[in-house]
């Protein structure tokens, strides 16, 4: 589903390469159903998130204006593999089979955690106490197949099993945990601090001990210009204090690590 062209800002520090420079257009696939990453604005349409931000932002900074088109995300690396896009950002975890892969650029690195009722009268703080608990789960996320890990483990040691919710959306598994269907909600701090300001008097959100996981660009493994036009491009955000601007702009600072060629994310 293409969503048009994006706003196109006003610098340019970073030499684009020769085919993105003749088109005069940065084109990335994302799956926009991810706030406060990757999401839309009130109207519908028009692509709007941190991660927006930043596609824009890289766009600029190689003077060509920045195309999101909006995928599915099961679907979004066959647009990459056939040339719809040059790029994918849609919250992606780097891990081995992406890197053999494809080329990829690490931006953030981001922990996992709990939202929950404000208290958190469950005392819910560690894997153990999420026994015989529902915990809702973006379905197909990481952090969904960790706490089935997690329940597995417990049911070994005799505990009883933790019920997960796999639900489509973020936004479906906030609302379990607002109609009282779940005890908590795992997610990325990024999305768990957005959906904690939605209702602050309501929830809190809890650290959870999960190895962060690092978001990176994702473009063809070939495409060695590209792969250093965005390493060069997220270093000037980094360099210019752009990137720190979109964090604190979102409300996500709190657990997310900014990644460049000084400071890289593993």
């Amino acid at each position: 589903m293409s969503l048009g062209i994006a706003p196109h800002w006003s610098f340019a520090a970073i030499a684009a390469p020769a085919d993105i420079k003749a088109k005069g257009q940065l084109t990335f696939c994302s799956d926009l159903e991810n706030p406060p990453a990757e999401g839309m604005a009130d109207d519908g349409k028009t692509p709007s998130g941190a991660a927006v931000d930043i596609m824009n932002a890289l766009g600029s900074v190689m003077g060509v204006k920045s195309r999101i088109d909006n995928y599915q995300f099961s679907g979004i690396f066959a647009a990459l593999d056939t040339g719809k896009c040059d790029l994918v950002m849609a919250s992606l975890g780097k891990t081995p089979e992406r890197a053999q892969r494809y080329g990829l650029v690490d931006y953030w690195r981001v922990k996992s955690g709990l939202l929950v009722v404000k208290g958190n009268p469950l005392h819910l703080a560690s894997f153990e106490d999420l026994s015989g608990r529902r915990v809702a789960a973006l379905m197909g996320s990481r952090n969904e197949s960790v706490v089935r890990q997690i329940s597995e483990k417990l049911v070994s040691e005799g505990k009883p099993a933790v019920t997960l919710v796999s639900l489509g959306t973020n936004v479906a598994a906030f609302h379990d945990l607002m109609l009282g269907r779940a005890d908590a909600m795992v997610g990325d701090t990024v999305v768990i601090n957005y959906y904690m300001s939605k209702a602050k008097d309501k929830f809190q959100t809890v650290d959870m001990p999960v190895p962060a996981k690092t978001w990176v660009v994702a473009m063809l493994k070939n495409n060695t210009a590209l792969h250093q036009a965005i390493q060069a491009g997220r270093d000037d955000l980094n360099t210019s204090g752009e990137m720190s601007k979109i964090v604190k702009k979102w409300g996500i600072e709190n657990g997310v690590t900014l990644c460049d060629s000084q400071h890289p994310c593993d």
